[in-house]
């Protein structure tokens, strides 16, 4: 492995997990001390992580941190709502055993309710299956897809939800899945996927409210709708030491909705009284 390389994987790392806040600016000084590299690497492994969109390069001010705004979340939903299916249809017709094995030991793993490491040691079966169903529909573009909404969504889900009340029922959704996978039922996969994300959105419309209801319903009615949303929220921080990801997830921070949507929630209700 290169120097670049195991900058890139290190820095991509710290990012997707959050250790790296959202927003947060840094040098090229800052992440040779943390990372124990010299310029060049850690120029060439920023400039792969720009293109993942996990770091922003801004000309004569430097590097930070990708934000997180609604706008993404609701945007990596609606790629989910076409990739997923598409990928566990073709997973249907395609998977290999030992590729279904592995499926099914990342789908029945349960998280604890209120143990951080078990949440985390979750979150990285959840990526592992979605990835893994998509590298069994053996088309590697799939597969980048799926990855990289993966890896953008990980930071939501690191930083700011927590399904806690939700376990039994990811387990049950992500077990259904792979069930039709093994059967070999493509049309069922592709529904019991579609089923899952649509479920998703649901689960955490409580942390977006009206933004992230409005957007549901438009995907529900037309699943081909690309709107544009405004980034409303946006996460902004600083760089932790490497020891200071216990303290930062126990700080977890939360995404600040723009007053506006509350405003326009409230006078819809009065109107419907």
């Amino acid at each position: 492995m290169t120097t670049s390389e195991r900058l890139y994987r290190s820095l991509k790392q710290d990012i997707t997990t959050c250790v790296l806040r959202p927003g947060a600016p840094f040098s090229e000084s800052e992440i040779c001390r943390r990372y124990k590299g010299s310029r060049t690497p850690v120029r060439e492994a920023c400039r792969h992580l720009e293109r993942e969109g996990l770091i922003n390069i801004v000309p004569f001010r430097g590097y930070f941190v990708a934000p997180l705004t609604l706008a993404e979340f609701h945007n990596l939903h609606e790629i989910q709502l076409i990739v997923d299916p598409a990928a566990a249809g073709l997973a249907a017709l395609r998977a290999q055993p030992h590729q279904l094995k592995a499926m099914e030991g990342w789908a029945e793993y349960a998280y604890r309710v209120g143990v951080r490491s078990s949440y985390f040691t979750f979150l990285q079966r959840n990526f592992n299956l979605h990835v893994g169903i998509a590298q069994a529909s053996h088309n590697q573009h799939l597969v980048e897809i799926v990855t990289s909404v993966q890896t953008r969504l990980m930071r939501f889900f690191y930083l700011i939800i927590a399904m806690d009340a939700y376990g039994p029922q990811l387990v049950n959704e992500h077990e259904e899945i792979v069930r039709a996978i093994r059967a070999r039922r493509p049309e069922e996969a592709r529904q019991r996927a579609a089923d899952h994300v649509t479920n998703t959105i649901r689960r955490s419309a409580g942390l977006f409210m009206t933004s992230t209801e409005t957007r549901l319903g438009e995907l529900i009615t037309d699943p081909g709708l690309m709107a544009s949303f405004p980034p409303e929220g946006l996460v902004p921080g600083g760089i932790p030491e490497r020891g200071d990801a216990a303290q930062f997830h126990d700080a977890r921070a939360s995404i600040a909705v723009d007053p506006s949507l509350t405003a326009r929630k409230e006078s819809s209700r009065r109107k419907s009284r």
